[in-house]
Parts: structure tokens; C-alpha cells; sequence
């Protein structure tokens, strides 16, 4: 390993423990790495969609609707050319 690599290694160290030593920004830290860990669990993909996530919820059902009207405008469409 080259000096400039271990240079520039030992100043992201240097840089990262400068960062947390305020308590603010190792709660924003802490808070990313369990949204992570969170995300990439296997149970994540079992919440995604229910109905206790309001977000999630809208978004599905407003995906849902707007599949049924393009449905339903091409249905229309096909009966008025005929």
C-alpha cells in the first residue's frame, strides 16, 4: 500500500471521528445506519405496501387507479372507432 493511500486513508479516519464527536450528527449517523439495516432485511419487502405506511398506501392506490383509467380510455377508444 502506497504512503498516499494510507495518507488519505488516515484523514477520512481523522475526518470521520472529527464529524462524530458532536451528538447531533452521531444520531443522524445512527438513524442512517438502521434505516439501512432496516432496508435490507428480509422482512422489508413483506411491509412495503400495508396499509399502517400511509405514504406507501396512497402511492399504491394511485398507481392502481391510474392503470385502471388507462384501461378504461383505451377500452373507449376502441369502441368509438368501431
Amino acid at each position: 500500500m502506497g504512503k498516499l493511500t494510507k495518507l488519505a486513508g488516515a484523514a477520512g479516519l481523522v475526518a470521520g471521528a472529527a464529524y462524530l464527536t458532536k451528538e447531533e450528527n452521531r444520531k443522524k449517523v445512527k438513524k442512517q445506519i438502521d434505516e439501512a439495516i432496516r432496508v435490507f432485511s428480509p422482512d422489508y419487502k413483506k411491509e412495503l405496501g400495508k396499509p399502517a405506511d400511509i405514504d406507501d398506501a396512497k402511492m399504491v392506490a394511485e398507481g392502481a387507479m391510474t392503470s385502471v383509467q388507462y384501461y378504461n380510455q383505451s377500452q373507449e377508444n376502441k369502441t368509438e372507432h368501431q
